[in-house]
């Protein structure tokens, strides 16, 4: 699909309803993981997935965090939401109003040092303010060295396998305690499995 169009294309309440018997299925969170991750602008593998696998799976994760902070920065994916936003806004349209008097001052070179996420609002500005991008050059700021993952896959789907095979077993005990509760007329009893199997769950995915 169209990872750009698709998450227009659907309402929120018609994602809260797809979203919502997930819940009640064998391992929700990954149903709700690869859910969002369809709907997700950004819903596009990295190219050193690898690496990172492989270094969870080694407990390497000073690595695995500078990897996944480096493919952030690269994708251009750095995107804020809510109130951060409007700070981020207030800042970009003070830098400009300075490089506005700059160059009402007369001043013929300049220079804007920004943070990632200010970028996409500053190239509006600077594009409104009549400027053009006309080259571009990357700095190194710092090297990670991405780890061998001739395996990894084979490991992540090693342990993905074990992890739903214990995740089926919880969602089975928790039907048929459901349902003995039920057949004895518990059902305060049945809510409390429920509730628990949910609150479980729903810790793993928020994790």
């Amino acid at each position: 699909g169209d990872f750009h169009t698709l998450p227009k294309r659907i309402p929120g309440l018609l994602r809260t309803w797809l979203r919502t018997p997930m819940w009640f299925v064998p391992c929700p969170e990954g149903a709700l993981l690869m859910f969002d991750w369809s709907l997700s602008e950004r819903g596009r593998l990295s190219e050193v997935l690898g690496g990172m696998l492989e270094s969870f799976l080694s407990f390497d994760f000073r690595t695995a965090n500078k990897l996944s902070f480096a493919q952030l920065l690269s994708s251009g994916n750095m995107r804020c939401e809510g109130p951060q936003t409007v700070i981020i806004n207030e800042r970009n349209k003070v830098a400009l109003e300075e490089l506005r008097r700059a160059l009402d001052e007369g001043v013929e070179r300049t220079a804007l040092l920004y943070g990632g996420l200010h970028g996409e609002d500053l190239d509006k500005g600077l594009r409104g303010m009549g400027f053009e991008r006309v080259s571009h050059r990357w700095v190194p700021a710092w090297r990670v060295m991405v780890p061998k993952s001739d395996n990894a896959l084979q490991k992540l789907a090693l342990l993905g396998s074990f992890y739903m095979m214990i995740d089926g077993f919880d969602w089975m005990t928790t039907i048929s305690g459901a349902a003995e509760e039920v057949s004895t007329g518990r059902w305060n009893g049945a809510l409390a499995l429920f509730l628990a199997y949910l609150a479980r769950h729903g810790l793993a995915y928020w994790q």
